[in-house]
């Protein structure tokens, strides 16, 4: 039975419209708290970003939980802040759960709710699907509530530990006006610093600024002359790079620096995971350097299982998503930026961006359409897909999925030659057009 409200991240959509009413908003407090009193949660942590929607949502929500749980309010928070403390409270015993109000990457008016289990990890889909059934199942939103306790950020900054730069290492930080916006600017510490998307402001969230937006940082790098430019997205959960050049430096690139680190360290990772979209430069770079590679769906939840199911502690997606389990139970991205600039700074100033991979060409095209069709019911699509294998075989890689979190067909080919990328994806997107009905 497929999943009705829930994604690849979480419940997502536009604020105070349905599914995301704050009576609604209510009733999917009643069902959490349902749920995790029958997996025999005690506790549920509960953070948000800035957005202005996120402060009445997060009321609507805890009045929901009402008293089946004890709620613990973090606040304006990371989303990876409340993953490290779900799971540090779970640890020093009572099973604990977490919820994260925020829309990621999307913009100021949007919002949504992601679930943590104990382990600080995404929901499972059972899980998902019983909160979905118990939401239906309730008439009303529970209405009495108890007072929540409050949780400190204090703690999860100390587990990051921060950093100090040198005063000629020139650095441009943006923060998307976010949720990071408080934690970095304690974090990240020195005199070559300059600041983008500060402070956090639900309004201004992911506007122009940003992972989704980085010609701005892309701009100031090159204007304060810096040597690197970092930045997050709205939660905080992922962050992307540009280089002096004001080149982006995608996940892909990030987890091969920190492969190489651990390399240089003599702790050689004992494997990486990426997903479906990972290039396949960086598959052919972790093969000549002897370090496994294995690739699973889109989607944080995907790369955890398959860590836990071989042992391994470091992962990545493309757009910016790093899980180094050593520090934290989910992607992280202030501490994907802290590790990658000690990294960084481990090598000598003349080398410091000798290391990274040849992408192979890839292209993504995003169809928007209105209603989902399954891929298998495109008659036009899957005979192009089809007809693309044959023409060039394992000349060329070939990716077709719905975006988990909005009304997009992803259409991404990869290659070894640019003009096969190009001729493939024009034959695969006609013939997406053709099936979906589009102009």
């Amino acid at each position: 039975m497929s999943l009705r409200y829930f994604g690849t991240d979480g419940i997502r959509g536009a604020a105070y419209r349905s599914p995301l009413t704050l009576e609604e908003v209510s009733r999917w407090g009643a069902a959490w708290a349902q749920v995790a009193r029958e997996a025999g949660v005690k506790r549920l942590v509960v953070g948000w970003d800035p957005r202005s929607s996120s402060g009445p949502m997060s009321e609507a929500f805890i009045l929901g939980v009402g008293l089946g749980l004890q709620v613990l309010v973090l606040g304006m928070a990371p989303t990876p802040a409340v993953a490290w403390k779900v799971a540090k409270l779970t640890a020093e015993g009572g099973k604990t759960w977490g919820l994260m109000i925020s829309a990621s990457h999307n913009p100021p008016e949007d919002n949504g709710l992601k679930g943590f289990n104990e382990l600080g990890e995404k929901l499972e889909e059972d899980q998902e699907r019983a909160i979905e059934a118990a939401f239906e199942a309730l008439p009303e939103p529970t209405t009495i509530s108890g007072p929540p306790a409050r949780l400190e950020l204090r703690p999860y900054l100390s587990h990051l530990g921060g950093i100090d730069l040198p005063d000629d290492f020139k650095v441009v930080i943006d923060c998307a006006h976010g949720a990071t916006a408080e934690a970095a600017l304690e974090l990240f510490r020195g005199r070559g610093i300059h600041w983008l998307g500060v402070p956090a402001d639900g309004p201004r969230i992911n506007v122009g600024v940003g992972s989704t937006h980085l010609d701005a940082l892309s701009t100031a790098v090159l204007a304060h002359q810096a040597q690197l430019g970092i930045a997050f997205d709205g939660d905080g959960d992922r962050c992307l790079l540009v280089d002096g050049s004001g080149r982006t430096v995608d996940g892909d690139q990030m987890v091969w620096l920190l492969a190489q680190d651990r390399v240089a360290c003599n702790d050689a990772p004992p494997g990486v995971v990426g997903t479906l979209m990972t290039n396949g430069g960086l598959a052919q770079a972790l093969a000549h350097a002897g370090i496994p590679f294995v690739r699973t769906a889109v989607g944080d939840k995907f790369l955890l299982r398959e860590m836990a199911r071989r042992g391994w502690d470091l992962a990545a997606e493309a757009s910016g998503h790093l899980i180094q389990k050593r520090v934290g139970p989910s992607g992280d991205g202030l501490a994907a930026a802290l590790s990658i600039l000690r990294a960084l700074l481990h090598r000598p100033v003349d080398r410091r961006w000798e290391w990274t991979f040849r992408p192979w060409p890839q292209r993504l095209v995003n169809v928007v359409a209105p209603d989902r069709k399954a891929i298998e019911a495109c008659v036009d699509l899957t005979s192009a897909m089809a007809a693309v294998d044959a023409r060039w075989g394992e000349g060329v890689r070939q990716v077709v999925r719905w975006s988990g979190t909005e009304p997009k067909l992803r259409l991404m080919v990869e290659a070894q030659e640019s003009a096969w990328v190009d001729q493939a994806l024009h034959e695969l997107e006609a013939a997406a057009r053709r099936d979906l009905t589009l102009a």
